[in-house]
């Protein structure tokens, strides 16, 4: 298969077409204001809910808008590729019309009452009515969505495919229910809550292992790029609660694309965590082959706001995520440059597109540059530990709890396990994890259920007998010994939640429970008994055990719950910490924590992304940064010769120590990449 382009520095340009701008569509001017842009790839409307050609297959709805006597898709397609802009095709086979409901009820998606399930029935504008079709359907397979794809392939040249919105939906239809039991052996159930977890999962690889094939029956070189969620969240509208396995998407797609939308209309309290572009590629990223994943980035604060752009100082850190992730940015508009009202939009992708570009030959080849592997199950206790991680500048990569794999866990000196993973993994990969630290690894767990720590008690070196916690307030994690506390500038750290009572036996505590003074409502009435009741126990927050040759960290509580819900510095603090005394710092800054640090390697240098999401979110101003000192731990054997700042285009001074570097970064405006070269 020879599509080595998809390997390559890609600047991608999504146009959301509306039908009813059908008309004032100039092929020639919008090829060349994506060139302007310095995309060097487009994303356009091809088929599915509407055509975009005088297509033959029955029930594919033509856009009514088409110009008489011309093929306004083939003039597209022939301007971009003069001006080596390569095409990529979308199509949407999740709705279809009423009028082909009318007529083919069987391919459509049903309720538990078996009605249809209508998209936007309330929406204002004339517009037909579109319906949710059935992912196991004709209509998504062999009846419709495969003679189109077929009729597209012999008609253009295109480059590429992408199908938008592939996810089955929650069908309660009579041919869902006969494969539910088939699989499983039980009836469907009607809540999507009670679904098997790879059921959904299951229908999508199902119905696209069949799109795929007809694709590449056609056309072996033309690559599928297919949606990924690589989390455990629910999509309002889709009805969509389970995740998807990457490895299944990977099995009927060449690449694949993850979308980070920075959904500002849900309002302050429901914004989308900083830091979830970076953690978007790097859940993408499969390892096994080196693809890097497609980042999308809508540039509206909402779906329902989509006529509108991102305030630009949000906008612009937000897309620099996924290029400085290593990963390739995808951005997607609403509409064509001419109908795109804001100009903001298309101003601000143009201006991250060039600075991209910039660092595209440094970063061709680039692996990462991490100590730390982090288990991801994509539950909110990984996604949040994710942020804590960026927050403290660790370099840190993802392993998929479909694919645990021993080899690529021996590649790193430190394994971090997020609060749950344990509790629902398999008595072999308990065991993969155990010889990864015998062998010498060093493991850092968050698991408070009582299973698992009597389970694994010699491993974590406590006793097996263990108890859950109340809900604790007003109580204290006390370091026990100076590394823990380092830089945190108390003896102590503020403790809330539920923890796991346990006791050492093998372990050293290296922090230690201070148990509640006084309830909530009267810690401060009156003030003298605010006295610590108890100011020492023997009740472990973080213990370190050795087992064989390497080192076992067990924090019996939830540190990612405590900083999601109170975002206080000094949890992160404390994780950093925790992973310096593991010796799992390659980068140490005193930039912002919300400087995103994130550092690659080739044969000839490190290179070193730093983008700034510093300031209180949405960011209405870009706060520029200043003399930012950046110190990286140089590979054994390698010495620096000199420091680029790569999109600013200037040589910095640096120090060297024996086995680092220090350089000091004048200033940061959006985005940086340092790159230090080695001899």
């Amino acid at each position: 298969m020879n599509i080595e382009w998809l390997d390559k520095g890609l600047r991608i340009m999504q146009y959301n077409l509306q039908i009813r701008d059908t008309a004032g569509m100039d092929p020639v001017k919008i090829a060349e204001e994506t060139l302007a842009s310095a995309s060097n790839t487009v994303v356009i409307n091809v088929g599915g809910i509407y055509a975009w050609y005088r297509s033959n297959v029955p029930y594919h709805h033509i856009n009514e808008y088409l110009p008489e006597g011309r093929d306004l898709l083939e003039e597209l397609i022939s301007e971009f590729h003069k001006r080596d802009i390569k095409v990529i095709a979308r199509f949407d086979f999740s709705l279809a019309d009423d009028r082909t409901y009318q007529e083919h009820p069987e391919w459509f998606a049903r309720d538990k009452d078996m009605n249809p399930m209508i998209a936007g029935a309330t929406r204002m504008g004339g517009w037909d009515q579109l319906l949710t079709t059935c992912s196991l359907s004709g209509y998504r397979n062999e009846e419709v969505a495969v003679p189109i794809l077929e009729e597209v392939l012999d008609r253009y040249a295109i480059d590429g495919i992408f199908l938008n919105a592939p996810t089955a939906p929650f069908c309660q239809c009579n041919h869902c229910q006969k494969e539910y039991m088939k699989k499983f052996g039980k009836p469907l159930p009607e809540t999507i809550e009670e679904v098997e977890p790879d059921w959904l999962s299951g229908c999508t690889k199902a119905n696209i292992d069949v799109l795929y094939k007809a694709i590449k029956r056609k056309n072996e070189n033309i690559p599928l790029i297919l949606y990924y969620a690589p989390f455990s969240e629910k999509i309002k509208g889709l009805g969509i609660s389970h995740r998807d396995s990457i490895y299944d998407r990977l099995a009927t797609a060449d690449y694949i694309c993850c979308e980070a939308q920075n959904v500002l209309s849900a309002g302050i309290k429901g914004i989308s965590c900083t830091e979830k572009p970076s953690l978007n590629m790097k859940s993408g990223f499969e390892p096994e082959s080196g693809k890097r994943p497609f980042g999308i980035i809508h540039s509206c604060p909402g779906m329902d706001w989509r006529h509108v752009g991102l305030p630009k100082a949000e906008y612009l850190p937000w897309m620099a995520q996924v290029p400085a992730s290593h990963g390739v940015l995808w951005h997607s508009v609403t509409g064509y440059p001419d109908t795109i009202l804001d100009k903001n939009v298309m101003e601000a992708a143009s201006e991250v597109n060039h600075m991209a570009a910039k660092t595209e030959k440094d970063m061709d080849g680039a692996v990462s540059y991490s100590p730390v592997l982090v288990l991801w199950d994509g539950s909110s206790h990984c996604r949040d530990i994710g942020s804590m991680l960026m927050q403290a500048h660790v370099q840190f990569d993802l392993m998929h709890d479909f694919r645990m794999n021993a080899e690529r866990m021996k590649k790193y000196p430190i394994l971090f396990i997020p609060t749950g993973f344990l509790a629902s993994a398999g008595t072999e990969d308990r065991q993969m994890i155990k010889d990864y630290a015998a062998d010498g690894g060093r493991v850092i767990v968050e698991e408070m259920d009582s299973e698992v720590l009597t389970d694994l008690a010699e491993f974590f070196g406590i006793n097996p007998e263990t108890a859950m916690s109340e809900y604790l307030t007003a109580a204290y994690l006390r370091f026990e010994a100076k590394w823990a506390g380092e830089g945190i500038g108390c003896d102590k750290m503020a403790f809330r939640g539920r923890m796991a009572y346990c006791r050492t036996t093998s372990c050293e505590a290296a922090a230690t429970l201070v148990p509640p003074f006084a309830p909530i409502e009267v810690v401060g009435r009156p003030p003298e008994r605010a006295s610590i009741a108890v100011p020492h126990t023997d009740i472990p927050l973080l213990c370190e055990n050795r087992f064989g040759k390497g080192s076992v960290y067990l924090m019996p509580f939830c540190l990612d719950e405590l900083f999601s819900v109170y975002h206080l510095v000094q949890h992160v603090e404390f994780l950093e910490n925790v992973i310096r005394h593991a010796g799992g710092m390659v980068v140490e800054s005193s930039a912002p924590r919300n400087v995103q640090i994130t550092c690659y390697q080739t044969a000839s240098s490190i290179l070193i992304h730093l983008v700034n999401e510093v300031g209180e979110r949405p960011l209405m101003d870009t706060i520029r940064l200043s003399e930012i000192p950046v110190t990286v731990r140089i590979p054994a054997g390698k010495k620096a010769i000199r420091v680029r700042a790569v999109i600013s285009g200037k040589e910095l001074d640096f120090s060297s120590a024996d086995d680092s570097i220090t350089v000091v970064l004048p200033s940061l405006g959006i985005w940086e990449m340092l790159a230090i070269d080695f001899e």
